[in-house]
């Protein structure tokens, strides 16, 4: 049985992710209400041996009568009620996708894999490919607390120290007025880096995240001011430090490295399983990777599904925006690329 289901059939949709073996806050119908750039949607899939449900936003491919499939800003893939799947089990699940994709006029799909879930790649191993991008950090909170610790860096545990000897103030809070404390940092910070505009968020989208989402602000002041923070999640054994911010008059101090394992010990008393630190900006090997690899020697593949269903309509597209001289970006889908 192949069923579509709608972000608005919250109870359906999350009680389906729920039931699988493994999902993230980022599966969750409430996560794909955030996004504005289509409708969500539940690709739902059983028969008697397996389950599937793969959430996506289907896009329309402005001035045609096409579509293609994204996901959500994160890491997301199928999930499966399987521990160990085998391609085999999901050869139905592959042709409904197919035929859903032939009745939906779609063009491409593309997916961000989730690191910590081994075996995503094998739900959709025989449409497209998937591409190793990069490495994403990540502490084993079942760790003992000193083999945790003993993975920090040098100079992180001394910055630590010291930041620690300034007896800086931590709060968790909910309240709007520390949410907007936290937009207008991070507002501040994205635009000292110049970050793409897809990091900019509306003043809804946060206040709506800490309402709907399993998650908790983590705000950090030195002297009764604010010098950073970090919007974490919580959701099925694991934490994501989904957006965090310094202040720019506070970087000297390097205020995420208290923040970050202020939330790492909140989450081993929780019991919790893994606390996921992410990769660098757009999955690379830089300057943001290097700061996380501080916090742990843990690294984990970061994947993305990419797979062009109908490719005389892809090649016309390309050609329509870009003409004979096509540019060699691994961007995907490529008729995308501003």
């Amino acid at each position: 049985m192949f069923e579509v289901i709608t972000a608005e059939n919250k109870g359906k949709w999350n009680e389906i992710v729920c039931s699988m073996k493994r999902y993230d806050f980022y599966h969750l119908a409430e996560y794909h209400l955030l996004d504005a750039t289509g409708t969500p949607l539940l690709l739902y899939y059983r028969n008697k041996a397996s389950t599937v449900a793969l959430p996506v936003i289907l896009r329309p491919i402005e001035g045609t009568p096409y579509h293609d499939i994204n996901s959500v800003y994160g890491y997301v893939g199928p999930l499966t009620n399987l521990t160990n799947p085998d391609t085999s089990d999901y050869r139905a699940f592959q042709q409904e996708l197919r035929h859903f994709f032939d009745t939906h006029s779609i063009v491409s799909a593309f997916a961000r894999m989730h690191p910590l879930f081994s075996g995503q790649e094998k739900i959709i191993a025989e449409m497209g490919e998937i591409i190793d991008t990069n490495m994403t950090v990540c502490i084993n909170l079942k760790l003992p607390e000193d083999e945790q610790k003993r993975q920090y860096s040098h100079s992180l545990k001394n910055r630590i120290n010291r930041l620690k000897r300034k007896n800086l103030t931590v709060r968790i809070s909910k309240s709007r007025a520390d949410i907007d404390l936290f937009i207008n940092t991070y507002q501040e910070n994205m635009e000292r880096v110049h970050a793409s505009k897809m990091y900019f968020f509306s003043k809804d989208y946060f206040h709506q995240f800490i309402e709907t989402i399993p998650s908790a602000l983590l705000l950090a002041f030195y002297e009764d001011e604010i010098i950073g923070g970090s919007l974490f999640t919580e959701c099925n054994g694991i934490v994501q430090t989904h957006l965090s911010a310094s202040r720019n008059k506070y970087l000297y101090l390097s205020p995420m490295k208290y923040i970050w394992d202020y939330i790492r010990i909140i989450a081993k008393k929780k019991n919790m399983d893994y606390l996921h630190l992410g990769g660098g900006v757009g999955g690379q090997n830089d300057s943001l990777f290097a700061f996380k690899s501080q916090f742990s020697k843990q690294y984990l593949v970061y994947k993305t599904w990419r797979y062009i269903h109908n490719q005389a309509i892809y090649d016309e597209l390309l050609h329509e925006k870009f003409g004979n001289n096509i540019p060699p970006l691994s961007y995907f889908p490529l008729y995308r690329t501003q």
